[in-house]
């Protein structure tokens, strides 16, 4: 992963409870586009727990969304980044904001094709230092177990799409996007969210 320059500008989005426990997604430009990591946040340590596995500008269909540009908002929740890019024929969007309830971030990732996927997801790799298996909750989340906290991983479903995949690992996760019956091209959404209980 490229390291920022001293005088890049910072980019990222944080949801930190009373207690001074939550999380902190760090946008970070390698070469074309942005990548993040995501760090557990204990009071003065900042624990980074999952990278986004990045493609290259030579593939149509990355392991992660291409985003080109970013953009910070203020919203009532906090501070939220909005993402844009594209590969191959295709457009991805999202949206990175903290959840209502402190310690969360909520991800809104939305794709305009015009064909057939090779792979539409979004894929982390695992940061921490030691490799931590997941648990899976019976119909609830992937849960890991991080110096005393639980960190979740679960998608949100929705009416007009079907529900994602999410598959994990002590090497990390991926989100699987999987396509509705609708003719291309076409847009498609999927959500998921990360947080600290």
């Amino acid at each position: 992963m490229s390291e920022p320059s001293p005088n890049a500008e910072a980019f990222f989005v944080e949801s930190i409870r009373e207690d001074g426990v939550g999380l902190f997604v760090n946008f970070v430009k390698q070469k074309d586009r942005f990548g993040h990591i995501i760090a557990l946040v204990q009071g003065e340590e900042c624990i980074p727990l999952f990278v986004s596995i990045e493609g290259n500008d030579e593939e149509p269909w990355p392991e992660s969304p291409p985003f080109q540009e970013i953009h910070l908002e203020e919203r009532k929740v906090g501070t939220i980044a909005l993402l844009v890019g594209m590969a191959g024929d295709s457009h991805w969007s999202a949206a990175v904001e903290p959840m209502e309830e402190p310690g969360g971030i909520h991800f809104s990732v939305a794709c305009r094709m015009k064909d057939y996927p090779m792979r539409i997801c979004s894929h982390y790799g695992c940061a921490m230092e030691e490799m931590i298996d997941p648990k899976l909750e019976r119909d609830g989340p992937w849960v890991w177990n991080i110096n005393g906290s639980e960190v979740c991983v679960d998608v949100i479903a929705q009416e007009q799409f079907p529900t994602p995949e999410v598959p994990a690992s002590a090497s990390g996760f991926e989100v699987n996007a999987s396509l509705d019956g609708e003719p291309f091209p076409k847009t498609i959404q999927w959500l998921y969210k990360i947080w600290v209980r």
